[in-house]
């Protein structure tokens, strides 16, 4: 790629540029013979405003959409996880998987925060918040997504564990375990989240053929001086992390729904207890949620498969327009599993929904005469 940015201090590869602190605030974009300027490429098969429109459909539409739902959702399900008690491991588990996408579409929601009133055709693409979120290195918490695919595979591994083998479940993997992988795996994501927010910069960019100016996201120079080793993040932690979520989350969820059929074959036979059915009633509603996950993490895993076959498609690529797409139709999956669980829970999970219902008369006082508090079972 023969594109360079050139500055009054010197000249650098477009990944890692100089500069940007120029008397007129810009670096000025050189472009060598038969170079192009990434989100002005002739060879892209997605020009510069399809990918503002499908930008702009995703962050000032359907993420405040999605927010509206996911943020009150997401809190009564801490709420009613809380209330069941943190000291069972899957209470313990989906507690930690509602608190991580409420705090996901918390920080996407602050990302996205300056479109409510900037104008959309107006030159400046990035307000103030915006800005400061990149400039302090708070945008790859963007990749909490991450973790919470880690954390959903762990949910499906451990129910798969359950139904395989309910005895040796209960004493293997206890709630302190479960409690030390939650935390080994939040230490890992966000390592990688912080890292990937060190990744890029918003500089001022001057074009000399157009004498436009405009703001655009570059690697930063961080990122340039340590390229052969953050490459190896980024691979990890954007495709194989992926990949290898979804991977074990079909497998597991395949297995357990294979057991659990056998299981419900055997109970239908037998006189069993009403506890046995609720862990059925349990298992089901977490492999509704596993297939969610699977449905919206696809398309992460697409991207990621085709950033190692297609290098082209990234952010200081050949197919740059191309890749900014791709990234906005992940972070639309990714901002749609973190909305929906909440309806999977109320409509499979009878002990949820009981102590939701427990959970509005405490909150209610106008049912506190016709109604008794009563006590899960």
């Amino acid at each position: 790629m023969n594109v360079t940015i050139i500055s009054s201090n010197g000249t650098s590869d477009w990944g890692g540029h100089q500069g940007a602190d120029t008397a007129e605030g810009c670096v000025v974009l050189g472009v060598d013979t038969g170079g192009f300027i990434p989100w002005d490429n002739p060879d892209n098969m997605v020009s510069q405003d399809v990918e503002q429109a499908v930008d702009t459909a995703v962050g000032a539409v359907c993420l405040p959409i999605l927010f509206l739902i996911s943020a009150p959702t997401n809190i009564l399900n801490m709420l009613v996880f809380w209330k069941q008690g943190l000291k069972e491991r899957i209470n313990l588990c989906l507690f930690y998987l509602s608190c991580v996408d409420f705090v996901h579409m918390l920080h996407a929601f602050f990302c996205n925060v300056d479109r409510f009133y900037l104008p959309i055709n107006q030159p400046v693409k990035f307000g103030p918040v915006f800005r400061f979120i990149v400039n302090h290195r708070l945008l790859g918490l963007r990749s909490l997504t991450w973790l919470s695919g880690v954390v959903s595979m762990l949910i499906a591994c451990e129910r798969c564990f359950c139904v395989l083998s309910p005895l040796r479940s209960q004493t293997v993997l206890s709630t302190r375990t479960t409690g030390c992988i939650l935390s080994f795996s939040t230490v890992f994501c966000l390592t990688g989240s912080l890292l990937n927010g060190m990744r890029w910069d918003l500089v001022c960019v001057l074009n000399p053929e157009t004498k436009a100016t405009s703001t655009e996201i570059l690697t930063s120079q961080f990122f340039a001086r340590h390229r052969s080793h953050l490459k190896l993040m980024v691979l990890f932690y954007g495709a194989v992390q992926p990949i290898l979520c979804v991977t074990v989350i079909v497998v597991t969820t395949a297995v357990t729904s294979v057991k659990l059929r056998a299981m419900v074959a055997w109970r239908e036979q037998t006189s069993s207890q009403t506890q046995s059915w609720r862990e059925v009633a349990l298992t089901r509603m977490l492999i509704a949620a596993s297939v969610l996950y699977i449905i919206c993490a696809l398309p992460t895993t697409v991207i990621g498969l085709s950033t190692l076959f297609v290098p082209g498609i990234s952010l200081d690529g050949r197919y740059y327009n191309v890749g900014l797409v791709l990234v906005n139709l992940f972070e639309l999956t990714s901002y749609v599993n973190a909305s929906f669980n909440f309806f999977i829970y109320v409509s499979l999970g009878s002990k949820y929904r009981n102590t939701l219902r427990v959970i509005f008369w405490c909150c209610c006082p106008l049912h506190h005469h016709h109604h008794h508090q009563k006590e899960l079972k």
